[in-house]
């Protein structure tokens, strides 16, 4: 038996890469799932993973974002696969980025961005936040346009 799915259906693959896979990209990750997981496969990893970090992970749970299951990952979780859209979170990983097959890529750099306390983690999970609320924005409108 054959799966069909109409246009209306299909999901947005997106890949967020940063260094470490601690901070900027599994808040990305666990916000465009709590945001919008009905319409994006959403996947993050890190050059170089370590763990994620607890002030991250507190400031997500403070707002109600689920982070079960979410663990840093590497390049090598990634291979082979294609995604729509690729998002580098910051300069120094751009290249490797650019690198994974995508339709579009995109740079949002969060350079320096640290979680050395709860008021630093709740600035970056906000700043990330505004922006993954336009890219789901956008990407409604491209599905389905105003006008």
């Amino acid at each position: 038996m054959a799966i069909i799915l109409d246009s209306d259906s299909a999901m947005t693959s997106v890949l967020f890469v940063c260094q470490s896979n601690a901070v900027c990209s599994p808040i990305a990750e666990a916000l465009l799932k709590h945001l919008a997981a009905d319409r994006f496969e959403v996947m993050s990893v890190g050059l170089e993973p370590t763990t994620i970090d607890t002030h991250a992970l507190a400031a997500l749970q403070r707002l109600g974002v689920i982070t079960e299951g979410l663990f840093s990952k590497g390049l090598d979780a990634v291979e082979e696969q294609y995604f729509d859209i690729v998002i580098s979170l910051c300069e120094q990983v751009e290249d490797a980025a650019r690198a994974i097959p995508a339709s579009q890529f995109m740079a949002w750099h969060f350079d320096g961005a640290c979680c050395d306390s709860p008021q630093q983690a709740a600035k970056v999970v906000h700043e990330i936040f505004e922006r993954i609320k336009l890219l789901v924005l956008l990407q409604d409108r491209k599905v389905k346009p105003l006008w």
